[in-house]
């Protein structure tokens, strides 16, 4: 579900929240996972070079297709020739054999095998360009900007580009929409064919509450990561880019992942559709209207001050049917220690048509007098 984020900007520029020091990747960003909200950034809309990390967008469409049952887990692919005759990280697959989508996709997000990948992308679109123009689908339709798939494992290729800003909104989107799928990120090791693999996320063994999601490396991205940690109900992604070194580019992507957790806190006020005040109606085939947020709205605030958030409703009257979901009907004004910190608008959430000719002929008597 999409939500509506909140933050306290102002507040943000003061010295206790400057951004974190001594990162020297070349861009970089940690993000509230549940508003979506950047928290830190540097050159976060700077297109790049993602190495393997574009791997998250072929998992995000394999996802997809086992959603829809287009692909199923035990399936068994076929190794083309082609998947064997490429550079790269590989499980030395072999041409012709059958191997089960579920281990080609962990050798793929594990490993970063380039021969799984592609075994998995031609096997499920006849060829890697059809593959790949899908992935550029769902990077336009998840509004991934600075976004550009030429393949889809992440080789060095002119043109092949994402963002930092854009992999951590890619990150969300996994979660958000797949998240029965997330344990193939914080999978340690795989064992296939008598070699045992293992995750070159390194912060999977130094923090218990990483969950991912993938490391990825050529000599044009450099050393680059993207990491999600969750600590009691708050989650953080972050996003490490041209680092100079693998231990750089972990110690990097803790630190920011610290800085989001130490420095904010993200509070869900109001579920969608839950009614945040019930407005009186007149001349409806209802006496009221529930009025509120059709997504998720989220408070994003510097650590220990949700609690003194205060919140006034405030409602346009008289309010006169007919009214239609979604139909501006008042404002939700938020406040810190009497600062007003923002004006949201509330909707209706739900249609209430126009009463009879009885109904309505006594609510206007009753507007008469409420004037």
């Amino acid at each position: 579900m999409r939500s509506i984020w909140l933050g306290l900007l102002l507040l943000f520029t003061a010295p206790a929240w400057a951004q974190p020091a001594g990162i020297v990747a070349r861009a970089w960003t940690v993000i509230d996972s549940a508003s979506g909200r950047e928290l830190g950034s540097h050159q976060a809309d700077l297109p790049l070079a993602p190495a393997s990390l574009t791997q998250l967008m072929t998992a995000y469409v394999l996802f997809g297709d086992l959603a829809k049952n287009k692909l199923t887990l035990v399936e068994p692919i076929k190794i083309p020739d082609a998947a064997t005759q490429v550079d790269g990280a590989r499980v030395f697959l072999k041409p012709g054999e059958e191997v089960s989508v579920d281990t080609l996709i962990q050798a793929m997000l594990l490993q970063s095998a380039v021969d799984a990948t592609l075994a998995l992308v031609v096997g499920s679109d006849g060829s890697e360009a059809a593959f790949v123009a899908r992935m550029n689908r769902e990077a336009k339709r998840l509004g991934l900007t600075r976004t550009r798939f030429m393949n889809a494992t992440g080789l060095s290729e002119p043109g092949h580009e994402s963002s930092a800003g854009d992999l951590a909104r890619l990150a969300r989107a996994l979660a958000r929409d797949f998240p029965a799928r997330m344990a193939y990120f914080a999978q340690k090791e795989l064992a296939f064919k008598g070699i045992t693999y293992y995750n070159g996320n390194r912060l999977l063994w130094r923090d218990r509450t990483v969950a991912g999601l993938k490391v990825g490396r050529t000599t044009e991205a450099g050393y680059c990561i993207v990491a999600s940690a969750q600590r009691g109900e708050q989650r953080r992604i972050a996003v490490v880019l041209g680092s100079r070194s693998d231990a750089q580019r972990t110690q990097d992507a803790l630190r920011l992942l610290n800085y989001g957790f130490e420095n904010f806190d993200s509070v869900l006020l109001y579920r969608a559709q839950q009614p945040v005040k019930v407005v009186s109606l007149y001349r409806g085939t209802r006496a009221s209207v529930s009025i509120g947020f059709t997504e998720d709205f989220h408070l994003l605030a510097p650590r220990g001050s949700a609690g003194r958030i205060r919140a006034e409703v405030i409602t346009q009257q008289p309010v006169v049917a007919p009214v239609h979901r979604g139909q501006s009907l008042g404002t939700l004004r938020l406040t810190l220690d009497g600062k007003t910190l923002g004006e949201f608008p509330l909707a209706a959430l739900h249609d209430v048509s126009v009463a009879g000719i009885f109904g309505r002929g006594w609510d206007s008597i009753r507007l008469f007098f409420a004037r």
